[in-house]
Parts: structure tokens; sequence; C-alpha cells
């Protein structure tokens, strides 16, 4: 019996080659479990919910205590609990419950604030704080 030369070069491949396909499909699964990984354990971020907070309560760029009654609908978006706080000139006006003291209690809590020009009268325009804390 004989064996014709391309029988016999058929199946082999060039071991740089396999070595190369087996390294790209290794470092594929790794990216893959990488991505997957982080998945189960979200943690929140105030960021976005600032935005929407800052949006909801101010015209032309100043922040109006009196539409703070708007920031319920938009801290709902959030998988768990919000507080919107604004502070200008001594005072302050609250949304939502208080947050855990201390911060260590709750394992996912974030918080942004921000600089934001508040209407206390017409005409009287002070400078304050917004600031959103969100937490599981």
């Amino acid at each position: 019996m004989s064996r014709s030369s391309s029988s016999r070069e058929r199946g082999f491949a060039e071991p740089t080659v396999a070595l190369a396909a087996v390294l790209a499909l290794s470092l594929g699964v790794a990216a893959y479990t990488v991505v997957l990984g982080g998945v189960g354990e979200r943690q929140p971020t105030a960021e976005p919910t600032l935005e929407r907070v800052h949006d909801a309560i101010t015209v032309g760029g100043v922040a109006d205590p009196g539409r703070l009654d708007r920031v319920r609908s938009v801290t709902v978006r959030t998988d768990g609990h919000a507080n919107v706080t604004l502070r200008v000139a001594g005072r302050h006006w609250r949304v939502g419950p208080a947050p855990p003291e201390p911060p260590e209690t709750v394992s996912n809590r974030a918080t942004a604030t921000r600089r934001v020009g508040v209407a206390l009268a017409p005409g009287r325009v002070r400078p304050g704080r917004l600031r959103v804390t969100v937490w599981e």
C-alpha cells in the first residue's frame, strides 16, 4: 500500500501557528471571565443621579429649593436609596432618607456634589452645594 505525500501532510499544522491559536483562545476566555466577573458586584454611582436632580431643580442654571419636590420622581430610578441635600448660606433642604452613618456601615455607598447658584428670593442668588448620596 503506497501512501501519497499529500496524505502525510494533511492534518498537520505548524507548531507556531498552533501555539498562537491556543494563546489567542486562552486570552479570549480570560477576557470574557474578567468581564463577567464584575457583573454581579455592581457599585452604585451618584453622578448620574446628581445630573438628573440638577436638571430637575434648576431653571436657567439656578437651583430653586421650591422645586425639590420633583426630586422624588428622579431618585426613584436608582436601584437603592437616595438622599439629596441642598445647602446655602447656613440653610439646607433634604429629600429622601438620611444616609447611614458612619459610611462604613454600608458597603455600597457613593456621594457626588456640585456647586450651584441657589435662588433664595427673587433677584437674590447665593452660591450653594448640591449633594447626592446613593446606597443599597
